[in-house]
């Protein structure tokens, strides 16, 4: 025969069962109304939310965001790339690679150049920079290639490799590279680097420049005043078949189109 004090510890565990069951099923069924995530998003904000379209999550906080593409890209439908929307979320811009050191021209440059204009996304193309090569020549061959046109964006110099130059040394080819395009297309360009990078190599020369950072899954880049910010390399877009860049601009669409030409 079972004492009573057996019996209570019985009945006790069978109680917290029930509750557990009953507690269980309610969190169950409310979450196939209102996922559990969305509440828990509603009362405790986070910095990132999943956009499964897209296959990342992004930083919401911005309202302003974007792609950056290049041959590695392939054949883009831009058309597909201008109609692709997750909730509140499309694609406002794109940065296309252009040119590449003294001589090289990305394959895809014409043909995405061309196909995000149609498409009303707002466009920018960029050099990326090599350290060993003269910034003269380097700047007149991205001169050759790219006409920009009002309301696109400013040059972009890609700068993410040091060669076999001093910081120092650096900062002085990418300025005079810098005012050549400036001269010629009138506006100043905009500086891409990476986080590391910049850290280690950048000075004051280029602190009145618009900075567009990398800083990857990180809550936001660990640098100087930034306007755009590329933090992820794995997002998924309709109309490109591998991963991509994603950028966000730090202001709204408005401020950004000031950055524009006139």
């Amino acid at each position: 025969m079972k004492s009573k004090r057996q019996g209570n510890i019985i009945n006790r565990g069978i109680g917290i069962f029930v509750w557990l069951f009953l507690i269980t099923n309610f969190f169950y069924v409310a979450n196939e109304f209102y996922p559990l995530r969305d509440v828990y998003e509603k009362l405790f904000p986070i910095h990132y939310k999943s956009y499964s379209e897209f296959g990342i999550k992004i930083p919401t906080q911005y309202k302003v965001h974007g792609i950056d593409v290049s041959h590695h890209q392939g054949r883009i439908n831009w058309e597909m790339v201008n109609k692709m929307k997750d909730k509140d979320l499309s694609l406002d811009f794109a940065f296309i690679k252009a040119t590449e050191g003294l001589s090289h021209k990305d394959r895809r440059f014409k043909y995405n150049w061309k196909n995000a204009k149609s498409q009303k996304i707002i466009r920018g193309a960029y050099h990326y920079f090599k350290p060993n090569v003269k910034a003269v020549k380097q700047a007149n061959h991205f001169i050759r290639t790219v006409t920009l046109q009002k309301g696109d964006f400013p040059p972009v110099i890609d700068i993410e490799e040091k060669g076999n130059v001093s910081s120092a040394q650096l900062m002085k080819g990418i300025k005079i590279f810098a005012d050549l395009v400036q001269k010629y297309y009138g506006v100043k360009p905009i500086i891409y680097t990476y986080h590391d990078f910049y850290k280690q190599n950048f000075d004051n020369t280029f602190d009145n420049y618009t900075l567009w950072i990398a800083h990857y899954y990180v809550k936001s880049p660990d640098s100087k005043a930034w306007n755009f910010w590329q933090h992820n390399d794995k997002g998924t877009v309709s109309g490109i078949n591998t991963p991509v860049d994603f950028n966000v601009f730090n202001r709204d669409l408005e401020q950004m189109k000031r950055e524009l030409i006139k």
